[in-house]
């Protein structure tokens, strides 16, 4: 009974309608400067993963395509299941341990605006249908216009501190989430092709909510040291070269979604749109 209350809600406060996501049958400096574009904001995309997933290398390479193109304000991060419990902790903050929501390969775009399931007959045609998604949820109109600015300092011994600044430019207040994601570039993680990943996830810098004011600018720093534990793990080896941390803001309202679904199955979570996304490297 507590679980469809607790649904009901969420539903309520989904102000946006929900729709059926796109599914199917189943070097290391920041992205080029981007081309002009209508897209409304930076986009964001976690590619959920795992090394054992023969159909993933082809979500993995269309990606990194993409981004290596320059064509979109575009970054992604691999959350790859199976080697890092940090990254399925963010996979269940889509489905609050109540929805059944892991399949690979799968692609959540701008936190859940639009999630593929699966890929395409080729790398060129998963890449297609990637472009295609990035320009939809591109197009949508953000909560209020942010802008994003971060620096990354490397302080030694596998240890960076993270800064991360955002203004509000618009005339409303905005409630949401700041998270700034700690990637490799070339990932310790290898495919299911025996190519590393890029971008993959080994834990949040910064991960808290935050409320701005119309015009309001307020400044996160935080420093996060690859030494200590992170999840079951540790990162002492990371090196300054082969770090990227991506940092993204979010509204806080869920919308309800539905995504994969097969006979059986259907694949239920909460989308919450993010607004805009930037990437530092150290320095």
């Amino acid at each position: 009974m507590k679980k469809y209350l607790l649904i009901g809600i969420i539903m309520i406060l989904a102000i946006s309608s929900y729709g059926s996501a796109v599914s199917t049958t189943i070097e290391k400096e920041p992205a080029i400067t981007p081309q002009t574009s209508e897209l409304t904001h930076t986009v964001f995309a976690e590619e959920c993963t795992a090394t054992w997933c023969p159909n993933c290398p082809f979500a993995a390479e269309a990606l990194y395509s993409i981004y290596e193109s320059g064509d979109y304000p575009f970054y992604y991060v691999a959350l790859v299941h199976d080697m890092n419990p940090l990254a399925v902790d963010r996979l269940e903050d889509y489905v609050l341990n109540i929805f059944k929501g892991f399949a690979f390969p799968m692609v959540y775009f701008d936190g859940g605006d639009i999630n593929m399931v699966g890929r395409g007959s080729t790398v060129e045609e998963t890449e297609t249908m990637y472009r295609e998604i990035i320009e939809e949820v591109g197009a949508r109109a953000v909560k209020q216009p942010l802008t994003l600015d971060s620096t990354v300092t490397w302080d030694g011994n596998a240890q960076i501190t993270v800064t991360v600044d955002i203004t509000n430019d618009g005339n409303f207040f905005y409630l949401g989430r700041i998270r700034s994601y700690i990637t490799e570039i070339e990932s310790r993680w290898i495919n299911n092709d025996g190519n590393p990943y890029h971008f993959g996830f080994l834990d949040f810098a910064i991960n808290k909510p935050i409320l701005l004011l119309p015009g309001q600018e307020k400044t996160f720093t935080a420093t996060w040291d690859g030494t200590q534990t992170h999840g079951n793990q540790t990162f002492g080896d990371i090196t300054e070269d082969n770090i990227m941390v991506i940092s993204t803001i979010s509204h806080w309202i869920p919308h309800y979604r539905i995504g994969y679904e097969s006979e059986g199955f259907t694949q239920h979570y909460l989308a919450r749109y993010v607004d805009q996304a930037t990437s530092a490297i150290p320095s």
